[in-house]
């Protein structure tokens, strides 16, 4: 991977808290948006994290974490933040280690990211173990997304019911079944397990189908599409599908996974091993501190399908909208169930306004996407100041349970991430 920037802090020292200014690593995959109509490319200029935005250039993430493929480092030490924190525990929380156990990201999306799940813990040692190359880590890898334009995308199943009902739409597609496998779109919506177990019995057949036959099958269905006088939503993204990446079988993805588009603040949460693929659209995303996809299509690298229809969950998932929780200054608050990695604090509004960034037992990192802001707490002898596109390392506070505070200069929004101490979920939970 090749970041336009690697990370630079500059730090203000205080009595018992660290305020740290970060520049972050920029990557440029092929789905990412071009020169300024990426968001985090524009986020990345105002920052000064890049010098400069190509034109011809994609933009497509803005990291802010200590994974292997986008470490952080303290350009003043010439050091890691890893080592930095290693060297220095009272930027953490007690049991914090030296590494984030989050990764949050803005993403700038212009085309569709490949058809993926994410292992658990458990997957996440096997494949690890088994293919290093791969599956660079052994962690699991949950992630809410939480749009900022309106972001369209592809997560968990439809209604089996629905999916029958498509698999005799597009019934090119049942050309790649047995007539065993085709008496299951039949049990498609039954009750109980026997519903699951036919979509695994469909699903699996397709995806294991030989290349030169599977071609055929998409290209025939995509010729049938495309050439209808009037054309579904659905018919649509197919055909926009098949011209991307012919002969694909992640053609076939919307199909199969619900598809729908997340207005600005809306979010969704992506559970181990739920399918789902990215659109179009900004959004920020947090994640567990790992890089483990199992690609299931649209994608020139490596797919796993004996892993991927080992694992999936082939539950019906409707439409996986997660609503975060509101503190009472009205910041919103992301806690995924389950999930002690990461909280997300969404903090917006107008100038004057003051806000709170509880749970400061934990170091944080706050993202400005928008307007500026002084930061400072109880244990701060100055504030500091941010704003767009700046990016805010808070360290754990050891002098108590004061919260370091928001003071909005100009219209602000911006998202903190942090681990959550098992004292806060306790106290956030009851």
């Amino acid at each position: 991977m090749k970041f336009l920037a690697i990370f630079s802090i500059l730090s203000l020292q205080i009595d018992c808290q660290m305020l740290y200014k970060l520049q972050c690593p920029v990557n440029n995959y092929a789905w990412g948006a071009k020169g300024e109509s990426s968001m985090a490319a524009i986020l990345a200029l105002a920052g000064n994290h890049i010098s400069h935005i190509d034109p011809n250039k994609t933009y497509a993430e803005f990291w802010v974490g200590t994974h292997q493929n986008g470490p952080a480092r303290v350009i003043e030490l010439g050091k890691s933040l890893e080592e930095a924190i290693r060297e220095n525990r009272e930027l953490v929380g007690e049991k914090e280690s030296e590494k984030l156990t989050f990764l949050f990201k803005v993403l700038s999306v212009a085309g569709p990211l490949s058809i993926q799940i994410h292992p658990t813990k458990a997957q996440g040692k096997i494949l690890h173990s088994k293919d290093p190359k791969n599956y660079p880590d052994d962690n699991h890898k949950p992630e809410i997304a939480i749009a900022l334009t309106e972001f369209e995308l592809l997560s968990g199943f439809r209604q089996h019911s629905q999916i029958s009902d498509f698999l005799k739409l597009y019934s090119e597609i049942q050309e790649l079944l047995s007539d065993e496998d085709r008496v299951q779109i039949d049990n498609l919506g039954s009750f109980g397990e026997s519903s699951s177990k036919a979509l695994k019995i469909i699903f699996s057949r397709i995806w294991r189908s030989e290349k030169s036959k599977l071609g055929v099958v998409v290209e025939k269905l995509a010729n049938r599409l495309a050439g209808q006088e009037i054309k579904s939503q659905l018919d649509e993204l197919i055909v926009y599908l098949a011209s991307l990446y012919p002969g694909d079988v992640g053609v076939f993805a919307p199909i199969f996974l619900n598809h729908f588009k997340l207005q600005p603040g809306e979010a969704t949460f992506l559970e181990p091993n739920m399918p789902h693929a990215y659109l179009k659209g900004d959004c920020v995303e947090c994640m567990s501190c790992s890089d483990n996809t199992i690609r299931a299509g649209l994608t020139p690298k490596y797919i796993d399908v004996e892993s991927l229809v080992e694992m999936l969950n082939y539950s019906e998932t409707l439409l996986p909208k997660y609503i975060p929780n509101e503190l009472a200054d009205h910041t919103k608050l992301f806690t995924p169930k389950g999930i002690d990695e990461f909280w997300v604090q969404e903090v917006k509004g107008s100038t004057g306004a003051k806000f709170d960034l509880p749970f400061a037992e934990s170091a944080s990192v706050l993202t400005v996407l928008s307007g500026s802001a002084n930061v400072t707490s109880a244990e701060t002898r100055k504030p500091e100041t941010i704003k767009k596109g700046e990016v805010l390392f808070i360290s754990a506070s050891r002098c108590g349970k004061n919260q370091p505070k928001i003071e909005i200069s100009e219209d602000f929004w911006a998202f903190r991430a942090f681990q959550p101490s098992s004292s806060a979920i306790s106290n956030f939970q009851n």
